[in-house]
């Protein structure tokens, strides 16, 4: 048995079906009104850096994929982290939800903050978007100012 044959055959194999999986794409494409597309979110220009800088990859219609996020099978795993994410909370169309909606979502930013956002699997990659001691109290207090305004 020739090692280096087997070798071979099982590395074209795999080649293959590399190249085959990129035909297998998760939609990530914004499906967004322009009326929500004209609303943009209303906070302070700090609060909206910290936001895009942390928050926009997942939970807007802003998504920034790295290159990574374009080769199947991990452009999969961030497309479908994209979608559940806007499905929680998109900033993009946050002004189209009813007030009750925006409300609960105010209240949902300031727990997330503190519990578990941003996720640690995003920040173990991308280091920027680690929020400092800080960046969270301005998020806390700008989300419960907001709600307190609804």
């Amino acid at each position: 048995m020739n090692w280096s044959i087997i070798v071979l055959k099982f590395s074209i194999i795999v080649a293959i079906i590399l190249v085959i999986i990129q035909l297998i794409k998760v939609d990530t494409t914004p499906h967004i009104t322009a009326q929500a597309n004209s609303k943009k979110l209303n906070a302070p220009q700090e609060v909206i850096t910290i936001l895009k800088r942390s928050c926009y990859d997942c939970h807007s219609h802003e998504s920034v994929l790295p290159w990574y996020g374009k080769v199947a099978p991990m452009s999969w795993v961030v497309g479908n982290h994209i979608n559940d994410g806007r499905k929680v909370l998109n900033f993009s169309t946050f002004y189209t939800l009813p007030k009750a909606k925006q409300k609960e979502m105010f209240e949902r930013i300031e727990q997330s903050i503190v519990i578990r956002m941003p996720l640690p699997s995003y920040t173990w990659i991308h280091r920027d978007a680690v929020l400092t001691p800080r960046e969270k109290k301005l998020l806390q207090k700008w989300s419960k100012e907001e709600f307190k305004k609804l």
